[in-house]
């Protein structure tokens, strides 16, 4: 396992925190007499199943059941190896559960080191434990963009102000004061304070809204749906179809164990347990694939949404710049170096923020306890500048110019231009006349301009032009001034950065659906208008939203798929669904390719077993009508079943598969489905017509019939095989050896009438027949496709107009 240090950032030093004096926090004694009372913040995060419920629900469901009842059967009927399909489906659990088990601990390993960090006061000192481990009674430190893990009463702070969205549905910042109550799955917004917990695990709140903030998204994913409505149509199905079977067979064979092996034979073959199980194996392993490449996905569903995704929005900051930030000069107005830098390393002394541009400026501007404060106002994603108001030196802010001054002069404008294009950042540091207020009432005035340089991530042209090549649409969603973020973007090589808007120069209502369509760059956005952008073009596309910051949690709730850095901040991580170990957004490369490689996958499985599904259904329901034998049994059906369904699925659910998602789910998987089942379907009825024309045995009409299927099924396999390559011809090829050996060596075995006898005559033309009939169905099946999906498309623009905007 990989060392912490390589995963996430080590631990932090919180020395330049002042505590109060009054506070000292608890001691080790008391932390742990709570710990024995059961006083612990300990709630289960339930992000992945349980090794448990991993076991029962792979072992102990409705498909296994049927299985075995069905294989119990055979067995008092007398016929012990036809009950060879329950092997099959013991080694399919056995395989399933393995490889679940090895992928949940995989991520489990990555996911302890990706826990959310809580900061507390003990024995006098601050510290960094797991948020599971703080207990009731507990001094926490918090500061701009931290989650509130524990409900609580404030102790200390100023200019406190918290966002309780989680809670309430509204993204207000709400002011603080003391005493005042925290309450779990808010987060702070702006200030530094220290809180006393008063309340711990599910005593908590917010503690159940927290957890929905972490993993859940509205609705089903269309994979879940479909597969769901698949299962609830066969348990209806699946009942009375077999009664009615069962009652057929035995009028038409007047043999119990014979009317017992056609039943059984039809409901094995319209079971999809494999399938099921494939789905949560492919899942579990793409998650585990995706945690050895530093990429922790928070609930697995999510991969399903990924390998969608069409629309990617990020900040500018962390993902297309490394995040550094470099003081580059100062240019002064009516002030000296020597006042500038007084003044500037006064505010940095007493503004604690920990961000970029804070942490740029206190390189450059050592801080120096040598000034009173009368009044802090820390910096917030909304307000977008922080002052401080001293005793007896006057009041002080900076940040950006649009947001501090009421209107920016053409001669300001004009010299800051350069710099801009040159794609800097831009603050403007001010004297204000009075004590400062959240809104700046009077005009201040200008003291210095601060130019900041951000660095462009080295792989960030590399990963771009992936994007654009996956055709897959980047926007760029930042709280910087737009001329900026455009020219960094255009440097990274993004498609259409040119293309910009300053959001604070629109008033509302805003038109989001076609800003969001025609726009690449948003500049000056605020954190309720990101929400907005992503909720416009979600209307389109399938949207993912990268962030790091407590500005970016409400459009990473809103997004499809939200994705955050590991060293940003923890409300940020909290609301995401995939977590970037080591904040590096080239990582996103994996992420796309590996949601796209299960999900091609799962269509390609998927489809394989829908064909033996529906043609048993159909020739259940068939043969219930014309009451003659059912041509298969269940040891016949062995060879079909593992060789061109089972082995090869396994081998196709985890191959690499990265093309880009087209068409939905149902559509794509009933391309090949439903012509195989029909090309079996008709195979059949027309062996069955040869047995009345020319009075052949139940024998050979059974042999010729699950010989074309077995060969239906490795044109299936053929078919979804695609793209092939060396692994793929291999495998197929091998599997078409293994399935005719089984009617050259195996035949007494699995009760195989000779092939090379008159049956020759029949088998021969109608393998022919059958190839051109599975080629000429599946041409129709997609233009029946193609149709269906512009009706939808049409249906939908009628519903909703503004989705044509494009």
């Amino acid at each position: 396992m990989k060392k912490k240090e390589d995963i996430q950032t080590v631990e932090e030093n919180f020395d330049h925190v002042e505590i109060p004096a009054e506070l000292a926090g608890l001691t080790a004694a008391e932390v742990q007499r709570k710990i024995e009372e059961g006083q612990i913040n300990q709630v289960e995060e339930n992000l992945l199943k349980s090794d448990k419920e991993i076991i029962k629900e792979n072992t102990i469901n409705i498909f296994n059941i049927l299985n075995f009842v069905l294989a119990l059967l055979v067995l008092l009927v007398g016929s012990p190896k036809n009950t060879l399909f329950f092997g099959v489906v013991v080694i399919n659990t056995l395989i399933g559960i393995i490889q679940e088990l090895r992928a949940k601990h995989t991520i489990d390993k990555l996911s302890v080191l990706a826990k959310t960090k809580a900061v507390v006061l003990r024995d006098g000192r601050l510290q960094q434990i797991d948020q599971e481990a703080i207990v009731l009674g507990d001094i926490l430190y918090l500061r701009n963009g931290d989650q509130v893990p524990v409900d609580g009463n404030l102790l200390s702070g100023e200019g406190v102000e918290v966002d309780e969205s989680l809670l309430t549905g509204e993204a207000d910042r709400v002011q603080k004061a003391m005493r005042d109550k925290l309450f779990s799955g808010s987060f702070v917004t702006a200030g530094e304070c220290f809180y006393q917990g008063t309340a711990v695990g599910s005593d908590n709140f917010a503690e159940h809204l927290t957890s929905e903030a972490k993993t859940k998204k509205s609705g089903n994913s269309e994979l879940t749906k479909v597969l769901s409505r698949m299962i609830a149509v066969l348990t209806v199905v699946i009942i009375p179809v077999g009664l009615g079977l069962f009652y057929s067979q035995y009028q038409a064979s007047d043999s119990i164990k014979q009317a017992v092996l056609g039943t059984v034979a039809a409901l094995v073959s319209m079971i999809p347990e494999g399938l099921m199980l494939l789905t949560s194996v492919a899942f579990a392993v793409g998650a585990a694939n995706l945690a050895r490449k530093k990429v922790l996905v928070q609930a697995l569903p999510s991969i399903e949404t990924l390998a969608r995704v069409d629309v990617i929005c990020l900040d500018k900051t962390g993902t297309i710049t490394d995040g550094t930030l470099k003081f580059e000069e100062a240019l002064l107005e009516d002030i000296s170096e020597n006042r500038l830098n007084a003044i500037m390393s006064a505010l940095m002394d007493h503004l604690k923020d920990q961000n970029a541009t804070a942490k740029a400026l206190r390189e450059a501007f050592p801080p120096t306890n040598k000034w009173q404060a009368e009044k802090i106002v820390p910096f917030s994603s909304a307000r977008k500048w922080s002052g401080v108001t001293f005793k007896d030196q006057g009041s002080f802010a900076f940040g950006a110019p649009e947001f501090i001054f009421n209107e920016m002069s053409p001669e300001r404008q004009l010299k800051i231009q350069p710099y801009l294009e040159d794609g800097q950042r831009v603050l403007v540091l001010v004297e204000y006349p009075g004590v400062l207020e959240e809104e700046l009432v009077y005009e201040p005035r200008l003291l210095a301009t601060l130019i900041i340089s951000d660095n462009l991530r080295e792989n960030a042209r590399t990963t771009f032009g992936y994007f654009a090549k996956q055709e897959v649409e980047l926007k760029v969603i930042s709280g910087d001034h737009p001329l900026t973020v455009s020219k960094i973007a255009q440097k990274a090589g993004i498609k259409n950065a040119e293309a910009f808007v300053d959001m604070s120069s629109l008033e509302e209502p805003i038109d989001y659906n076609a800003l969001a369509n025609h726009t690449t760059v948003f500049g000056r956005v605020t954190p309720k208008q990101k929400q907005s952008l992503i909720r416009a073009l979600k209307v389109n596309h399938t949207v993912c939203m990268t962030g790091d910051g407590v500005n970016d949690v409400l459009a990473l709730r809103e997004a499809d798929i939200g994705v955050a850095m590991a060293n940003g901040s923890s409300a940020a991580r909290a609301a995401s669904d995939v977590i970037l170990l080591d904040s590096d957004f080239a990582r996103m490369q994996n992420v796309l390719n590996e949601g796209r490689r299960v999900i091609n996958n799962i269509e390609r499985v998927a489809s394989m077993y829908l064909v033996k599904t529906i043609y048993s259904l159909v020739l259940a329901v068939i043969f219930m009508i014309i009451a003659s034998p059912y041509p298969f049994e269940p040891v016949q059906l062995t060879p079909i079943n593992a060789l061109t369904v089972g082995i090869p699925s396994f081998f196709l659910a985890l191959k690499p598969s990265y093309e880009r998602i087209k068409g939905d789910f149902l559509n794509n998987i009933l391309r090949v489905s439903l012509p195989g089942a029909l090309t079996v379907v008709s195979a059949v009825m027309i062996i069955q017509l040869a047995n009345v024309l020319f009075d052949l045995d139940y024998q050979a009409t059974s042999t010729m019939s699950v010989f074309l299927t077995g060969c239906v099924g490795l044109l299936v396999l053929y078919k979804v095989s695609f793209p092939l390559d060396k692994k793929k011809i291999a495998l197929i090829a091998l599997l078409s050896t293994a399935y005719l050996s089984c009617y050259l060596f195996f035949r007494a075995f699995f009760e195989f009438d000779k092939l090379w006898n008159r049956n020759l005559f029949f088998v021969i033309p109608l393998t022919f027949g059958i190839y051109w009939l599975f080629k000429g169905l599946t041409f129709v099946m997609d233009r029946l496709v193609t149709w269906r999906i512009r009706w939808q498309k049409k249906r939908q623009a009628k519903k909703n107009p503004q989705s044509r905007v494009i």
